[in-house]
């Protein structure tokens, strides 16, 4: 893999971390506008419900009350949810390329050194 393409897969993979996170936080934003609308809760709680509610968390402290936060509630999860694994996802594989990228390159180059330095050996005894 050339140099460009390994820059276009980081940035790639930065562009979709950021589009990640973004999303996530709209999704979350907007939750927490509804459930207060909706609930007539403050902004703070309908937020934490949100969060809990997407995370799978769900400590069953707030519950909706109306139909229509209820009927929002029957939805929200499915898309939240899956938004929330796919920026963990993201995000996971984000750090882990940040954190063992360089190491794993490191190690690739010490090995194909190795590789090329015992070949050129064997090749040399095998001329003579």
């Amino acid at each position: 893999m050339n140099e460009d393409t390994q820059n276009n897969n980081k940035m790639s993979l930065f562009k979709r971390t950021s589009v990640a996170i973004i999303i996530f936080l709209i999704l979350l934003f907007m939750g927490a506008f509804v459930y207060s609308r909706v609930e007539g809760w403050n902004y703070l709680d309908s937020l934490y419900f949100t969060v809990v509610t997407v995370t799978t968390i769900g400590y069953g402290d707030f519950a909706p009350q109306t139909n229509i936060g209820k009927i929002f509630t029957m939805f929200f999860p499915f898309f939240g949810i899956g938004m929330a694994f796919y920026f963990f996802s993201i995000v996971g594989k984000y750090i882990y390329k940040k954190t063992f990228e360089s190491k794993l390159k490191e190690h690739h180059d010490k090995i194909m050194k190795h590789i090329k330095l015992h070949a050129h050996k064997n090749y040399q005894l095998k001329r003579r």
